[in-house]
């Protein structure tokens, strides 16, 4: 195999939601004759194609959730861990196992296992495979994931209006002031409230990002309690165990035991099977003409 692959790592969920909701606040949810609701799979896949034109990867794979909150290896650690989570919209749920249909129409792999995220996935991969010396580029609207930039690895995150932000080491340190490794433990600080990731109350990001500036991380910031205001010093001793939980909880999993070969990832798909299955879901001539 040549040294130039380039993998992009889709972050499912996050494509998901985001064409779905998206469409939705344009005003209707795009549906075929027949009353198959496909709106999100739809935005899915332009976005798809359209990170795929930008990137030129020679490989795509697309992380999954796939199963339910509770059986989640970190909601056995933490039972309040994501528990603000309602139902997805009826409309989106059949489209779930449809965009699976769309993704293997262009050979794309989709790669999830029970008790593990989407992240957790995209973390493994994009670890496994630059390992190899491969450059990755993850694309996904989660924050989370730029504690997995390195030097073969960087994130795009998505924004509205097709916009996305692209993390490098370089460009998170001029950014956000922080390295990969110091994302989780700012995250430790400040909690997560739409992953109910408790943090230290009463530290918000900004503290959060100052302190760990400051000490260089969490262990440094406990180690150093003394040079701390009384006042901030009693916040963190009160909550060390919920910080140190927390940063269980926001790091993601490199090691997750999910079967995946890079030669079953080639962007390189049949145009007639993408076309064919296209037209059954009425997708009209717009995306029909970026794959004919």
């Amino acid at each position: 195999m040549n040294d130039n692959q380039k993998i992009l790592l889709i972050d499912g969920m996050s494509f998901l939601f985001r064409a779905f909701y998206a469409s939705a606040w344009a005003g209707g949810y795009r549906q075929t004759a027949s009353g198959v609701y496909t709106n999100a799979v739809y935005g899915f896949t332009k976005m798809m194609l359209d990170y795929a034109d930008l990137v030129r990867p020679t490989h795509v794979a697309v992380g999954w959730d796939v199963a339910a909150r509770e059986t989640l290896v970190r909601s056995q650690w933490y039972d309040g861990y994501k528990s603000n989570r309602v139902a997805p919209p009826e409309e989106l749920v059949p489209q779930f196992d449809l965009v699976k249909e769309v993704t293997d129409a262009f050979s794309v792999p989709n790669v999830g296992l029970p008790g593990y995220e989407g992240d957790d996935i995209l973390g493994t991969l994009s670890t496994r495979l630059s390992a190899e010396g491969h450059q990755v580029v993850i694309a996904t609207g989660d924050y989370d994931s730029l504690q997995l930039v390195s030097d073969l690895v960087s994130v795009k995150i998505l924004k509205n209006g097709g916009k996305h932000e692209h993390y490098t080491p370089a460009s998170l340190k001029e950014l956000r002031g922080i390295t990969p490794e110091q994302v989780v433990d700012v995250k430790a600080l400040q909690g997560d409230p739409s992953d109910c990731i408790p943090g230290c109350p009463g530290i918000g990001e900004k503290t959060a990002l100052k302190l760990i500036v400051e000490h260089g991380s969490l262990d440094g910031i406990y180690t150093n309690l003394d040079k701390c205001t009384p006042k901030m010093r009693a916040k963190l001793e009160e909550h060390r165990n919920q910080v140190y939980l927390s940063q269980k909880l926001a790091t993601i999993f490199r090691d997750v035991p999910v079967s995946f070969s890079i030669e079953d990832a080639k962007w390189n798909y049949d145009p007639d099977r993408v076309y064919q299955k296209f037209q059954e879901l009425e997708f009209g001539k717009s995306m029909l003409s970026r794959v004919g």
